[in-house]
């Protein structure tokens, strides 16, 4: 099986990145290089609770510090020890998905709600499957639907309304395409590729919130 996604994962104490072997076709909600273009690599990064510096500005100054370049690095900022990251893969005949989740709760809003808390849901998809920039935008909104899927769900409450949000207010999704072909238009839920993205991230979303009940359950 040949995979076209190739990259070094890095993990110190407040994020992970992962370090990409060539450059990837970017589509990202992240705060900082996000947007459509290329990216080098990806960083999930743990900040302070009471974090509330200029994004752009402060995470330079992190990348300079730890000697990362910044030109095609996209970073998402998160509460969450980054840590308790989950991982998940799936190959489907010749081609692969991979997700790294990490999720925090508290921060959920429900429709309506604009005074948000502390806490994000960062998803990071990549694959080598040839999909078109249509393609790509299918498999982003089944990540969103997912994620709000799994919300309802669970019964993820906004904790100034009461009502189940769709997510936090800080959320963020990037998908990462090692191919530059460009033949598969279509990503939604019914098709195999999205019907497998949905799976994997709700399923680690579901994990990651199993895993926090039973954090505060020994705490």
């Amino acid at each position: 099986m040949l995979m076209l996604i190739s990259f070094d994962f890095l993990e110190e104490n407040d994020y992970y990145m992962l370090k990409f072997h060539s450059e990837a076709r970017k589509f990202s909600s992240a705060p900082f290089n996000g947007g459509v273009g290329r990216a080098k690599a990806y960083i999930n990064r743990t900040v302070n609770l009471d974090y509330n510096e200029e994004v752009i500005s402060e995470t330079k100054e992190f990348l300079a510090r730890n000697k990362i370049e910044e030109n095609g690095t996209v970073c998402t900022l998160t509460a969450v020890d980054v840590n308790t990251h989950v991982v998940a893969k799936k190959y489907l005949d010749t081609n692969s998905l991979i997700v790294y989740i990490t999720a925090g709760f508290d921060n959920t809003v429900s429709i309506g709600n604009v005074k948000g808390m502390h806490g994000t849901i960062n998803i990071a998809l990549l694959t080598d499957f040839p999909l078109s920039d249509a393609g790509v935008l299918n498999l982003f909104q089944t990540i969103v639907e997912s994620k709000a899927q799994f919300m309802n769900d669970a019964h993820v409450t906004d904790r100034a309304t009461g009502k189940v949000g769709p997510g936090t207010s800080t959320d963020t999704v990037s998908v990462f395409v090692f191919n530059d072909e460009k033949t598969i238009n279509y990503a939604g839920r019914i098709t195999a590729i999205g019907h497998e993205a949905s799976l994997m991230v709700y399923n680690s979303l579901l994990k990651i919130n199993e895993n926090n009940k039973k954090a505060h359950e020994m705490a």
